[in-house]
């Protein structure tokens, strides 16, 4: 039953349930300031799709050659307004390599199962993540955030419509990856993700891309993050080294001793130490975390929290500290990027220096 087979391998690609806590006032996908965990509630206090998914609505395909398609170009938009306030890059290296980055669900309140092309323009919480996650890429490689007809977060609950709205999502993201990869400057390039953007760069990787040699060969780091991912399900290797090239990272930050309900874990799920970027159990010293980019878009607390792998899981363990405690909540799900932003920089400058004759 090969056509059953190719939906179920799709569907994984996105089924989780996932919605919303709100930690301090409005939702946001990035930023340690909005730190959430995922239940299956928080829809109730957004509008949410009323009626089925219509695909009369979302026909027409993007056109990637109009620039107000992509959120970040970097042959059109200045990265020195994305890096933290208080991080110098005078000193860094630059390398001839492209990142395509597919940004986090930003579509909660709408009664559409897809945003529409209304809602790339003066979205604040795109904006939060080119500031809060893309940002650890520019200025050292060419970067690239395409705008996408995300599905809404309501498709991780109602997964018959939300199968149809990821498949919307994923086709406007594959035609940006293909716009990219004939465009840029580069030979090798990287893909990034995180949450909503992982499940469709993790279909990006194991439906497109491992099936064109030439295409393969010119991925070198593909950075899955904040979504599960079992031992076989990439076609890729984990990359379970801190110089490791052509393989994945992938981690999902929670408390220390926290297993969450809502999320998958287990022998069978993958996961990367940030700071020590080995797949080990053992817990990252505490001198060797370089710092948290905050909400203010400044670097703050080095070595205040410590880390390890657990079942497919990232455990923090944060060290005593008056204002951290203020943090401490069972899921780190938006701060995936923000609490190791400087540990995640500094550890792809040295892999791409090291493995210069590699790429």
């Amino acid at each position: 039953m090969p056509g059953y087979n190719n939906f179920i391998m799709r569907l994984t690609y996105f089924i989780k349930p996932l919605v919303f806590i709100l930690f301090y006032a409005f939702i946001s996908s990035c930023g340690i300031k909005k730190i959430s965990t995922y239940s299956s509630n928080t829809t109730n206090d957004y509008s949410v799709p009323g009626e089925n998914f219509n695909k009369s609505i979302v026909k027409s395909e993007l056109d990637y050659n109009d620039v107000n398609n992509w959120a970040f170009k970097s042959d059109l938009h200045d990265f020195n307004k994305l890096i933290p306030k208080n991080h110098k890059i005078k000193k860094e290296e630059t390398f001839d390599v492209s990142v395509f980055y597919v940004h986090p669900t930003s579509l909660f309140d709408s009664e559409n199962w897809n945003a529409d092309t209304a809602h790339f323009s003066n979205n604040t919480i795109v904006d939060l993540c080119l500031e809060n996650q893309a940002s650890v890429f520019a200025g050292i490689c060419d970067l690239y955030v395409p705008h996408y007809r995300e599905m809404h977060i309501y498709s991780y609950t109602d997964t018959i419509n939300g199968f149809k709205a990821f498949d919307v999502a994923y086709n406007d993201v594959l035609s940006a990856f293909k716009y990219f990869v004939k465009n840029i400057k580069t030979d090798k390039f990287i893909i990034a993700s995180h949450s909503q953007g992982t499940n469709h760069a993790k279909r990006l990787i194991n439906e497109f891309i491992v099936n064109d040699k030439q295409l393969l060969d010119r991925l070198i780091l593909s950075y899955l993050i904040g979504m599960d991912i079992g031992h076989k399900e990439m076609s890729i290797e984990l990359c379970d080294e801190p110089d490791k090239l052509y393989c994945f990272l992938n981690w999902r930050s929670f408390h220390e001793l926290y297993y969450p309900s809502k999320w998958n874990y287990g022998s069978h799920y993958q996961s990367v130490n940030p700071i020590t970027y080995t797949s080990d159990f053992l817990w990252s010293d505490k001198d060797d975390h370089q710092g948290i980019l905050l909400p203010n878009k400044k670097i703050r607390f080095r070595k205040t929290l410590s880390v390890r792998n657990e079942q497919g899981l990232l455990w923090v363990k944060f060290f005593e500290h008056i204002i951290l405690k203020k943090l401490k909540r069972n899921s780190y799900h938006n701060a995936d990027f923000n609490l190791f932003w400087v540990n995640i920089r500094q550890n792809l400058i040295e892999r791409l220096d090291k493995s210069r004759n590699k790429y």
